[in-house]
């Protein structure tokens, strides 16, 4: 679900209990999403206690509270650990056929590190692999937080 779409400077976060969205100044943000930004339903991430999150390519930006079907081809590895999955909106025209990392566009992956960059360490980037044992982990962790 598309929390931030791409060109954004504030943040939306959903309440899951009210079905209602918050929005505010994004505490860290110096220059604009350079992607579509959100989680994935179904996941949990105990290192923020909240669903996975996820940056989304695609040739757009995405409307907040927008679902779409997404293909994980990075992990974005943060030193907290709450790590970002670099995912393609699978039925975008420019993305949609990619699914490695190594077939991104550099300058979309310079740009996402660059936003980290202005207020924390670069973070690392791993491959689709990384990427597809994070969303499984989340699905698990999920099912577990539920119980």
């Amino acid at each position: 679900m598309i929390e931030d779409p791409a060109g954004s400077t504030v943040r939306h976060v959903y309440d899951p209990t009210t079905g209602t969205w918050r929005t505010f100044p994004h505490p860290f943000a110096r220059r604009a999403w350079s992607a579509n930004y959100g989680f994935l339903v179904g996941t949990y991430n105990p290192s923020d206690d909240d669903a996975l999150d996820v940056i989304v390519l695609a040739s757009r930006p995405f409307v907040t509270g927008t679902r779409l079907l997404v293909r994980p081809v990075g992990l974005v590895r943060r030193q907290n650990g709450d790590d970002k999955v670099l995912a393609v909106a699978c039925a975008d025209q420019r993305y949609g056929a990619i699914c490695r990392l190594a077939e991104v566009p550099r300058e979309d992956i310079e740009r996402i590190l660059a936003w980290f960059a202005d207020w924390e360490a670069v973070p690392e980037l791993a491959d689709e692999t990384a990427a597809w044992e994070a969303v499984a982990l989340a699905r698990r962790n999920e099912e577990e937080h539920d119980q």
